[in-house]
């Protein structure tokens, strides 16, 4: 297995976890949200975008969420997350630990 692929799988894990301990399952209707827009959660590494929408139906608390996300993300590879640039995103900072990771490997 690749890294990148290794790295997505870690990644859709800590969602399934964030999700599952943020609302004792995982959200439904956040899953029906992404099938509606024609992503699997089986592709949310690759759509990240899309996933970041979704997570706007819970308003201030989609934020709260990629916090927690990004949290658990950066910890499973010994890291700590600081959002140091405000200008980044939620899709910008997985690219940015990934592309870290790489450079890292190299």
């Amino acid at each position: 297995m690749d890294s990148n692929s290794e790295f997505d799988e870690k990644l859709r894990a800590i969602i399934e976890k964030v999700l599952k301990d943020s609302f004792g399952e995982p959200a439904t209707i956040l899953y029906s949200w992404l099938r509606v827009h024609s992503v699997d959660p089986e592709e949310i590494p690759q759509k990240l975008n899309a996933f970041a929408d979704a997570l706007k139906v819970f308003s201030a608390g989609g934020s709260v969420l990629e916090a927690l996300i990004l949290k658990e993300l950066y910890s499973s590879f010994g890291r700590e997350f600081r959002p140091t640039n405000k200008h980044l995103n939620f899709k910008d900072h997985i690219i940015e630990l990934r592309n870290s990771l790489q450079l890292r490997a190299h």
